[in-house]
């Protein structure tokens, strides 16, 4: 969903300072005593200070004021959303900040280390809106890592691989997670991190277990806020995603037969031709048929032949009138599906193609009719 932060950080020191500095100086207003005491706090913590003045001095969007309500922030989550001064991205601006260069995989968001912002990527499709305060949550957990002391880190390393390990192999997660691991070889824990809390929701009684939920707790009035809000973007992929396979399997399954059915079709009419030719020709020769019963039982054979191989006809052309149908069908869903992609930053991998009928319905009327 999103990209790790993989630009080299770079000093805060004269950030740090100047956001010191005003802090500070509104407190000299008040106490002249408080000012000693801020100001060597605020050298020892320049992290925090930078924080508080950004928060203070930044007027946060409404948008992202109601992704964050959305998402069940704290106050806490919230602090540290308006803290890294985040921006909502048109497509062209967005590349400049966030990129990964993979097939399939969607960007949108990042927060880059080297300024301690959150970038997000503007997602306009009304169906996907329940993405947005996802990612914008995802990000915050990506900040709040960033402020964690590296005893904090370590001791949530366990707890996330077991959460990760409790989802089973075959969890999708588990795929993702390589992916930012292939690109990114530091990005897992990280990641599992902003992921974890975000989107999932782990066993009924304790959650994802005491010290992750205690910890999440933290950044969270409600984490099962947002939590829903990703199955629900994640069932409506799901639900596309199986609806095209499925159709695309009946389309193929259905094409494979109408070729067989052709083929079987064509062999049996040039049969029941040489065979009507030759009855014709003995009907016409004199004394060809010396019984009236038997010219009229192999005439009888002949029409039943004929009539079977037109009803097996009309099978077929309306086996290929239903895969043309459900080939419409998989068009409109395929155009779903890359708008969804395209709204989600993603270049769509397209199934197999699927190909019609190379020959296209059998029109050819058995001989004789």
């Amino acid at each position: 969903m999103t990209s790790p932060a993989v630009r080299t950080p770079r000093s805060r020191a004269s950030r740090a300072g100047r956001g010191a500095l005003v802090a500070v100086a509104a407190l000299a207003v008040l106490a002249q005593g408080a000012v000693i005491a801020g100001a060597s706090w605020a050298v020892a913590n320049p992290r925090p200070v930078t924080d508080a003045v950004t928060v203070w001095t930044t007027e946060l969007d409404p948008t992202i004021e109601r992704y964050a309500a959305d998402a069940g922030l704290s106050d806490r989550g919230r602090f540290l959303l308006a803290a890294s001064l985040p921006q909502i991205l048109p497509a062209e601006r967005f590349e400049q900040f966030c990129t990964v260069s993979a097939p399939g995989i969607g960007v949108l968001g990042c927060y880059t280390l080297d300024d301690a912002r959150i970038h997000l990527y503007d997602v306009t499709d009304d169906a996907l809106s329940a993405l947005e305060p996802v990612v914008a949550a995802h990000e915050t957990l990506h900040a709040a890592w960033d402020r964690l002391e590296p005893r904090e880190r370590s001791a949530l390393v366990d707890p996330l691989e077991s959460a990760l390990a409790a989802l089973g192999p075959d969890h999708e997660l588990v795929e993702r997670i390589a992916g930012y691991e292939e690109r990114d070889p530091d990005s897992r824990i990280p990641e599992l991190y902003a992921i974890i809390g975000t989107e999932i929701a782990g066993s009924a009684n304790d959650g994802l277990g005491p010290i992750l939920e205690e910890h999440y707790a933290a950044y969270f009035d409600d984490r099962s806020r947002v939590v829903a809000l990703a199955q629900q973007v994640q069932t409506l992929f799901a639900q596309l995603d199986e609806q095209l396979r499925q159709l695309s399997a009946r389309v193929d399954e259905l094409s494979a037969r109408i070729v067989s059915e052709q083929q079987a079709y064509r062999t049996d009419s040039d049969a029941f031709a040489a065979d009507l030719a030759v009855f014709e020709e003995r009907a016409a020769t004199p004394g060809g048929y010396r019984s009236q019963s038997v010219f009229l039982a192999d005439r009888e054979a002949l029409i039943a032949r004929q009539d079977a191989l037109r009803a097996r006809r009309d099978a077929t052309n309306a086996l290929v009138d239903e895969h043309n149908a459900l080939l419409v069908e998989l068009e409109a869903l395929n155009a779903e599906a890359a708008a969804l992609n395209q709204a989600i930053n993603v270049v769509a991998q397209p199934l197999e193609e699927t190909a019609p009928p190379p020959e296209g319905a059998v029109e050819t009327d058995p001989s004789g009719g």
